[in-house]
């Protein structure tokens, strides 16, 4: 990437890889704060989910990711809150941010020990199809799909 990339040659590329695999939705997930990598992928997105904790590190970071995407001109963005104390009230946790960041939440998701003690070896929803995360996580990938 040091060296350069072709901008239109990759948004070509992803295009092409959704007709080829008769793809409603591709998803794309970047590593958390700003790089060339993360710009390239905020200029040629249709859609923006950004994932934040409610941490004030994070919300300092997706302040300016937001603004970077408006100035991008990313035709929808939205906010995903990760990782919420249980003692939070989600539903203000929601409203707090959208007041905040003038952008849709669409979805508060709490802390969950299941999932963090899976730490990343197996796919959540499978391993637990059951669980009240795996609804949410659900719920989230419609309304991305949206």
């Amino acid at each position: 990437m040091r060296e350069g990339y072709d901008v239109s040659l990759l948004n070509d590329g992803l295009h092409k890889l959704s007709q080829a695999l008769n793809l409603d939705v591709l998803l794309v997930d970047t590593h958390a704060g700003l790089s060339e990598e993360t710009l390239l992928s905020i200029a040629i997105s249709d859609a923006l989910g950004i994932i934040l904790r409610p941490d004030q590190q994070d919300y300092q970071g997706t302040a300016i990711t937001v603004a970077v995407a408006r100035k991008l001109g990313v035709p929808r963005l939205v906010l995903i809150v990760n990782q919420s104390p249980s003692f939070f009230d989600l539903s203000q946790v929601k409203a707090q941010v959208e007041r905040a960041y003038q952008c849709e939440v669409i979805a508060a998701l709490p802390h969950c020990d299941e999932m963090m003690a899976l730490a990343s070896a197996g796919i959540f929803a499978l391993r637990y199809p059951d669980h009240p995360m795996t609804a949410s996580l659900k719920a989230v990938a419609d309304r991305l799909a949206a």
